[in-house]
């Protein structure tokens, strides 16, 4: 799991560097080429951002991805948006914004490793693999819009924010703890991420529970308990009516 982060942390870095490039005055002539390029991944970002908010259970409201946008910069790319319908929680956000580093990460290495250096595909397919590997590249970074997101879903409710922190930190802790005394290694790394939001939600809903109970056992008065009512226990008696009596 280690090795995987590191390899997210190499492609962040990659990609912060050459998606800079594209607008300094270094790129030249290459900066419309390269923003072209970008249109599949930029597609790709935002399908991973609308994927993994279904994942956390948030229903986007709108998606698209336009071939061109003409900032204040006048610097043209593609450009593409994601809206949700209720905005989320901080570890939510945090999820759906580093969606596309996760997800066009694990392409990079199956269009690499599966398609360029593979023997069972011809040149032309091989050719594409590569344009698309780069156009991943250069777009796999959370872009500044992302970044703020998160920022703004922290300050939102920061002590909830803290309080997902906490639990985030303390279900890696467990589970790290476990697989240290168990000596179990599981297949895929995917699985560790599994593990810790099932740890995750173990712990949420057992706090939620005895936060629940500690209240019910607060709001009741031992020195004066309840008195109870034998009434609603007892059985009704039939009892018929006197006959009527003439005067």
């Amino acid at each position: 799991m280690i090795e995987e982060l590191l390899i997210f942390l190499g492609v962040l870095v990659i990609s912060l560097i050459l998606s800079s490039f594209i607008y300094s005055d270094r790129s030249g002539v290459l900066r419309p080429i390269l923003l072209r390029v970008c249109f599949i991944g930029v597609f790709i970002h935002e399908f991973s951002h609308y994927l993994m908010s279904l994942v956390v259970g948030k229903r986007p409201d709108s998606f698209y991805v336009k071939w061109q946008k003409k900032n204040e910069l006048n610097e043209g790319g593609p450009y593409g948006r994601i809206t949700l319908e209720n905005p989320p929680s901080f570890l939510q956000a945090f999820i759906i914004a580093l969606a596309p580093l996760y997800i066009s990460t694990w392409l990079i290495f199956l269009l690499w490793f599966g398609v360029i250096f593979s023997p069972y595909f011809n040149p032309l397919v091989k050719t594409i693999a590569v344009f698309i590997l780069i156009s991943l590249v250069l777009t796999a970074s959370p872009s500044k819009a992302d970044l703020r997101y998160i920022s703004i879903s922290f300050k939102k409710d920061t002590t909830n924010s803290c309080y997902q922190v906490f639990l985030i930190s303390m279900s890696g802790l467990i589970l790290w703890l476990f697989l240290i005394f168990t000596q179990i290694s599981l297949i895929l790394d995917f699985f560790y991420y599994v593990a810790i939001a099932a740890i995750y939600l173990v712990l949420k809903f057992s706090l939620i529970g005895i936060r629940k109970i500690s209240m019910k056992i607060q709001s009741r008065n031992f020195k004066q308990p309840e008195k109870i009512k034998f009434k609603q226990f007892s059985r009704h008696h039939y009892k018929p009516k006197k006959p009527w009596k003439e005067k």
